[in-house]
């Protein structure tokens, strides 16, 4: 009897033949004539209408063996009602595609109506077109990155990424949405509405904090920056979505564990929102320091400031011991994996800086700000981890001291609260973290209110929309004054100096007409009789007088 070959995800069984030591999968065979010598479970259907059963045969030597064969599938009758399980009925199916298995040894499938509608059902694992049949000492294996869950079915996994991950999916949507009409509608004039620009702040323009993501340089920018978003899709949460029929996408608390699987540990809609919301707005002020009057645009702050929360999410993940109590040791493999493309994402960003001469050099330390900031976000906030499906806790990644160091000797101190990363051995305490964060997030936004007091002299150069804050040179208030209203003035005090200058002199000139001859006053100051002539002189100087 010959056996199909072993792949990556088979378990041996070595028998004795006389061909050598053979090895079989776990997934029985569906070769005609041939069978599986073990206990092993039919793969899974992708077609609907059909379904592979196990049938049990037995080989000329009499040794028991399995194998599957394709027959139509049952059609089944749609049970409407509110029940958050499937039918495990024979026949019966749910039109809910969020059904669940009421028992934990089922597995949920999917079959079709008779009239050819998509419906869901729940059986035995390994009957009928059960799963992958993993048993539960088989590991979980993570090689799904975030940014394919949109590609495995296409529209249906659009639609279910979309609904799974709402806050995401919609800064994604607002990025290609700002792109677009940046560069197709320039009558809009998004630049100069929505780019921050730090000056901007002195008029009170403060919404460019959160609004200059929308805006990218070309269209490499938007791509790489996107791509990046949709590998962070899982900060949100998992959708409720299916790698194939029958197995989910997200990981179970209890199991069978499927083949490919994803803990849901993301934060919510909520959280998303806050986080992108702080991100944004600590790195565009971090940024500032290096160049006040840098003209920023595009979401790449976003980009490091989920990552920089993922970080702390996983490593406080692995430092509780989370992947041990949901039997899924591939997760710490996977989570540095993850780690990986987070440190290649950065080692790019500091080369790009460092080959243009520095130039980049302000977008750069926007992003490390971010990356910390989104660190120091799950420190502070402290979100739920998951939707409470996986643990009995929202915040399960809270643990006792006395788990992390025996130092905590006392029953009170190892009873406090404390966070591990990575391992227990890098436990702290929780307050002492949030402590430390609360003065990394102040300490970054105390430099920015102090450097932008010591540039507060830089001009706007014309791109701030609102004229709050304006102050004319040499007065307190009042409108600006530019340099013709200026030249103007000037002139206009010039004319009035001469015109009080001619009126003196106008003065002076009647003043000298009206004074009487020399003879006359040198007559009067000797004392001569006057004559007739001298007479008339004196008469006429004292009518003059």
């Amino acid at each position: 009897m010959d056996a199909l070959p072993c792949d990556a995800q088979a378990r041996a069984a070595v028998l004795p033949s006389r061909g050598g030591p053979r090895c079989y999968p776990t997934i029985c065979t569906t070769d005609m004539g041939i069978c599986t010598p073990e206990p092993c479970a039919c793969p899974t259907s992708r077609d609907p209408e059909v379904e592979w059963a196990k049938k049990t045969l037995m080989t000329g030597d009499g040794t028991k063996c399995w194998a599957c064969e394709k027959k139509a599938s049952t059609a089944g009758v749609a049970v409407d009602d509110d029940s958050q399980f499937c039918p495990s009925q024979v026949g019966r199916c749910s039109l809910k595609r969020s059904c669940k298995c009421e028992e934990k040894t089922d597995t949920k499938r999917v079959t079709r109506t008779k009239d050819g509608e998509k419906c869901w059902t729940c059986a035995p694992a390994g009957e009928g077109s059960g799963g992958f049949g993993m048993d539960s000492g088989q590991k979980a294996m993570f090689w799904m990155l975030p940014m394919l869950w949109p590609w495995m079915d296409l529209w249906d996994s659009i639609y279910q990424v979309c609904e799974g991950c709402r806050a995401l999916t919609t800064f994604i949507a607002l990025c290609v949405v700002g792109s677009i009409c940046q560069n197709f509608l320039p009558i809009l004039r998004l630049d100069k509405f929505f780019s921050f620009f730090a000056p901007c702040m002195k008029k009170g323009e403060f919404w460019r904090l959160f609004t200059y993501f929308m805006l990218h340089s070309d269209l490499q920018h938007l791509c790489v920056n996107l791509f990046h978003l949709l590998d962070a899709l899982d900060l949100e949460g998992v959708p409720d979505m299916e790698v194939s029929p029958g197995v989910p996408l997200r990981c179970t608390r209890d199991g069978p564990v499927a083949s490919i699987c994803y803990p849901d540990v993301g934060i919510g809609f909520y959280h998303t929102i806050g986080c992108i919301a702080m991100v944004l707005a600590f790195g565009a002020l971090v940024g500032t320091i290096k160049s006040f009057g840098a003209l920023v645009q595009g979401a790449s702050s976003v980009c490091f400031g989920v990552d920089g929360a993922l970080i702390a999410l996983y490593a406080m993940f692995l430092g509780a011991g989370l992947d041990s109590q949901l039997k899924i040791p591939e997760f710490g493999s996977f989570f540095w994996m993850r780690i990986g493309i987070i440190a290649f994402h950065i080692i790019i960003d500091v080369v790009q800086s460092a080959c243009g001469s520095g130039k980049d050099t302000v977008g750069t330390v926007a992003h490390m700000a971010s990356l910390v900031a989104g660190f120091c976000y799950v420190i502070l906030v402290l979100p739920p981890m998951g939707d409470g499906s996986l643990f009995d806790s929202l915040q399960p990644y809270i643990i006792p001291c006395g788990l992390t160091s025996p130092k905590y000797t006392s029953l009170d101190a190892a009873s406090k609260e404390c966070v591990a990363f990575f391992t227990r051995g890098n436990g702290i305490e929780l307050e002492l973290a949030r402590k430390i964060a609360a003065g990394v997030m102040g300490g970054g936004v105390l430099l920015s209110i102090v450097n932008a007091i010591h540039k507060r002299d830089i001009s706007d150069d014309g791109i701030a929309c609102c004229t709050c804050g304006e102050v004319p040179k040499g007065q307190g208030s009042g409108p600006a004054r530019g340099p013709e209203q200026e030249q103007a003035e000037a002139l206009e005090a010039m004319r009035q100096r001469s015109a009080q200058l001619a009126e003196k002199l106008t003065s002076l000139n009647r003043m000298l007409k009206n004074m009487p001859p020399p003879e006359a006053l040198a007559a009067a100051a000797a004392g001569q009789a006057p004559g007739p002539a001298a007479g008339g002189g004196v008469q006429a100087a004292a009518g003059a007088a």
